[in-house]
């Protein structure tokens, strides 16, 4: 998988994913990674492997879930939560630069995924 293909499929992942999680909550938004069952983290993977159609559903799994367990051994879950509300705030003009720039944590689990 090259490296321009699996950041444009992890950006639309992202952008699917802070949409879930920012809208099936029914007690409120999660609070940490492990609340609502580990709701953030199935949505996240969940919405990659959809970004992600194209491999085989093994393989996008097993890319999907490296990513997110980079990011939580990278970041906390508040600063994941940042990530969340940038790509609402910017949904309309968002692009995988921007991510890139603000996000670069998010870049670099991708690519030791790939």
């Amino acid at each position: 998988m090259g490296k321009n293909f699996s950041k444009k499929n992890l950006f639309a992942g992202i952008f699917v994913c802070a949409l879930l999680f920012s809208g099936c909550a029914n007690d409120g938004k999660p609070k940490t990674w492990e609340d609502q069952d580990g709701l953030v983290v199935r949505n996240f993977i969940e919405a990659c492997q959809e970004s992600n159609s194209d491999m085989s559903t093994f393989k996008a799994k097993s890319y999907c879930e490296c990513v997110i367990n980079g990011v939580k051994d990278s970041v906390t879950f508040e600063k994941f939560k940042e990530l969340d509300d940038f790509i609402r705030k910017h949904r309309d003009d968002l692009n995988s630069q921007m991510i890139s720039e603000n996000y670069g944590w998010l870049n670099d689990s991708s690519e030791a995924c790939s």
